[in-house]
């Protein structure tokens, strides 16, 4: 079928080291597009199913995870903030990728993270708590303290996608609760008191506590996470990498 898409075709600018690295070329999407047909005679583009065209586009090179995918485009796409009698109700979701070693967890992670115009990547392993919402610290020349901000902080109107989720120690983790759920970090150290937006959604991915998945166990036993730290995500999805024999052939074709 013949359509017509209208939208702003821009190149996407990569800053620091990433820009030296990527040559002449770089990547490019289209904000704001819309899907008209070409001729008022083509039937309606509704029905053709674009929601799942649109969720197999992305990281199209990993074979199933559908339902992973659909929700890692509504997650790009976000939700409305609302703002009932001044109380403040977010408008991104949050998702924790949680499962086997081998079910490209990483690989979703590091597409979302190339596919935002505005994203943040880190490793749970490598990252601290003030890394990640924000650190005071003295100017060398000046002698004055500043505010620099973290991941979340620097991610703010994108993703931050957060690797190893379940590596993170768990003084730095408690970190995240304001962010995951007002989207915002409060900072009050030596003498500095702020409040920084962090209006973004989270990404998340996880091992279980066992390595593996242990469907005898309950969950909160494969999880490995705090209760409290699950529930500011609005989808905690469960990869098992069951062997089966037709699926992997087909996964290797």
């Amino acid at each position: 079928d013949h359509v017509r898409v209208s939208g702003a075709f821009l190149p996407l600018l990569r800053g620091g080291y990433g820009q030296v690295t990527q040559g002449l070329l770089s990547e490019t999407f289209r904000p704001n597009s819309r899907i008209l047909p070409e001729f008022p005679g083509f039937a309606p583009i509704a029905g053709e199913d674009f929601y799942g065209k649109l969720a197999a586009s992305i990281a199209p090179e990993i074979f199933g995870h559908e339902d992973v995918k659909k929700s890692l485009l509504l997650l790009l796409v976000g939700g409305v903030e609302r703002s009932p009698r001044g109380m403040r109700i977010r408008g991104n979701i949050n998702i924790c990728l949680m499962g086997d070693p081998g079910v490209a967890k990483s690989q979703l992670l590091s597409y979302i993270d190339r596919l935002a115009p505005r994203s943040q990547y880190t490793s749970g392993r490598g990252s601290s708590g003030v890394g990640l919402t924000a650190a005071v610290l003295r100017d060398p020349s000046t002698g004055e303290l500043t505010l620099e901000g973290g991941a979340l902080v620097l991610a703010d109107g994108g993703v931050c996608c957060i690797d190893e989720f379940d590596k993170m120690l768990e003084g730095d983790r408690v970190a995240l609760h304001e962010a995951l759920e007002q989207q915002s970090v409060a900072v009050a150290k030596a003498g500095v008191v702020a409040t920084l937006s962090a209006r973004c959604a989270v990404l998340a991915a996880a091992n279980p506590a066992l390595g593996r998945y242990d469907p005898a166990r309950g969950l909160d036993k494969n999880l490995g996470l705090p209760a409290a730290l699950l529930s500011r995500f609005d989808l905690v999805w469960v990869l098992q990498d069951r062997p089966h024999r037709h699926r992997d052939l087909r996964s290797v074709k």
